[in-house]
């Protein structure tokens, strides 16, 4: 079978961006034959295009979902209708792009609990440095200076501070960057010539120490306690391979030069020669192995390695450190560094960049271990039903990101995914192919809007990007736009959240089989499961 575009995007959730044109079938090749999409198509096996009934009163079908009598709501608007002749009839509401999110009214008391899965949690990716700045007194923590590519002052006082936007944006769990201490100085950035601050992570220094830019072990416990508290959990990305040395790393923790003639008296300002860029700056230390002494090794540096290593020599030289001087298996010290937050704090989960399987395996024994100890000591602290995760981005084994770009309207396929046991598929949608995002307007509102259905309404887990709720100009790490509480910005935050609510409400959205209703004037699509039952209904606009 081939389907258009919008019956492509209705078969997971919803349709947007419509046009004719032929697309193989989403159809999930594990999917029982009942919930093979219903549409209809003519003899060149393709489908007219959206619906254009615009925003107003809409008879919809709903025997196959509500008995005779039921009263059926629209979670956006709030409206309701009872079902006669089995069907109903109501308006979508101006602000929803033509969307009804059907459900059924059900009395609090007899409403079924709904228990967290990892596998429909809603992830808010946070890259803290951007986000909010709550300590102005640790913006330049170890001498880092102020750069274009540097430290902007968000920490995790200022996640705190914004916990109850957060928990009102209704979002499951909070990925934030790693909060690991970072090589203190500038690195090269990938063309060699312009300076970087780790702000976002990517360049480890001590796996056993929090970063001061991002603030103290008594503000992240703090943090961390309030977000289970407003019943969200809270996961860290993880590097595991270290970084190279800043002029800073190497000045503060008495490496020396082969020749120091060449440097300043505060090696952090040293500039590249005539011929020379950034990425020169370690050639006064390396040595004929191409390595800088006392610093890691390298076999720390190569992620399939999984011997014996030593603990590197410099730490002897560094005032807050839990590194003591060891040759151990590399695994074993990785673990042991990184489950001691676990221990500490009862993070609930980790996302790793380079790892292998073997390490991921052992990075979800011993977290969970970890976890489970500390939930026996901190039962009031715990959330109900609460378990750990490690999310390894390298092997594709729990995360499937499906990136889209708004100049494409969404009308590429976010293909449902087959969830497996212990594993996680997630549709992520974001603006990572563009240097800078476009403003919102009149004229492109629209687009942002229905990208945010798209992704809210489709099957799996779902991750956000800071600030895509209320598009946030600039490149992917601009500061979260907190000014823009106005206007189409408010307007489209409160688009998220009313699809976040519905979401977070029904298990069938996340987890459900899918059957697609196409009914002059409208689209629809069923999603239910053994709990629960929804109608998404498209009328166009």
């Amino acid at each position: 079978m081939k389907l258009s575009v919008c019956t492509t995007l209705i078969s997971l959730s919803l349709m947007v961006g419509c046009q004719s044109t032929s697309l193989p079938t989403t159809d999930n090749a594990n999917s029982s034959s009942q919930n093979t999409p219903v549409v209809s198509s003519d003899s060149t096996n393709q489908v007219s295009v959206c619906p254009s009934l615009g925003i107003q009163p809409v008879t919809v079908t709903v025997s196959e979902l509500w008995s005779e009598g039921a009263v059926v709501t629209d979670a956006y608007s709030g409206n309701i209708a009872q079902v006669k002749n089995g069907q109903i009839t109501l308006t979508p509401s101006r602000h929803s792009g033509g969307l009804l999110l059907l459900e059924s009214i059900q009395v609090e008391s007899k409403k079924e609990k709904i228990d967290f899965q990892w596998q429909s949690a809603t992830f808010y990716h946070i890259a803290t440095d951007r986000f909010y700045n709550g300590n102005s007194w640790n913006d330049h923590s170890y001498g880092r200076q102020t750069s274009s590519q540097g430290f902007k002052g968000g920490d995790i006082a200022g996640l705190t501070q914004k916990l109850d936007y957060l928990a009102e944006l209704g979002v499951d769990v909070l990925w934030i960057s790693t909060p690991l201490e970072q090589v203190h100085g500038w690195l090269p950035g990938k063309n060699g010539n312009t300076p970087e601050y780790p702000y976002a992570g990517g360049a480890t220094l001590d796996w056993t120490q929090l970063d001061t830019n991002m603030g103290s072990e008594q503000e992240m416990r703090i943090f961390i306690d309030s977000a289970h508290q407003l019943g969200m959990r809270v996961v860290w990305s993880i590097d595991t391979t270290p970084s190279q040395p800043s002029l800073a790393d190497l000045q503060q923790f008495s490496i020396q030069p082969k020749d120091s003639s060449e440097l300043p008296s505060y090696w952090n300002d040293w500039h590249p020669k005539e011929g020379q860029n950034l990425t020169h700056y370690l050639d006064a230390f390396k040595g004929e192995d191409g390595q800088v002494p006392q610093w890691w090794s390298s076999d720390w540096f190569n992620p399939n390695y999984e011997g014996v290593v030593s603990t590197p020599t410099f730490f002897t030289n560094k005032p807050t450190t839990a590194v003591s001087q060891v040759s151990q298996d590399k695994h074993a010290l990785l673990t042991q560094w990184v489950t001691e937050w676990v221990t500490k704090f009862g993070i609930d989960g980790i996302v790793l960049a380079q790892s292998t399987p073997k390490l991921t395996k052992q990075f979800e024994e011993q977290g969970s271990k970890a976890f489970e100890a500390w939930k026996k000591d901190n039962q009031y602290k715990a959330l109900e039903g609460s378990s750990f995760i490690v999310v390894d981005l390298e092997n594709n084994n729990h995360f499937i990101p499906q990136t889209q770009s708004i100049e494409s309207q969404c009308e590429a396929q976010l293909s449902a995914q087959t969830t497996t046991e212990n594993k996680v598929a997630m549709n992520a949608l974001t603006w990572f192919d563009k240097d800078k995002q476009q403003a919102l307007t009149a004229d492109n509102y629209a687009q942002y809007r229905d990208a945010a259905s798209v992704l809210l309404l489709s099957h799996d887990s779902v991750s956000i990007w800071y600030g895509d709720e209320s598009a946030k100009p600039g490149d992917l790490y601009s500061m979260m736009n907190w000014e823009d509480a106005t206007g189409l910005n408010w307007s489209l935050r409160s688009h998220w959240k009313k699809l976040l609510s519905f979401r977070s409400n029904h298990t069938a959205i996340s987890q459900g089989n899918y059957q697609v209703v196409k009914q002059e004037p409208y689209y629809a699509v069923i999603r239910k499961n053994e709990s629960d039952k929804v109608m998404i209904v498209y009328t166009g606009e």
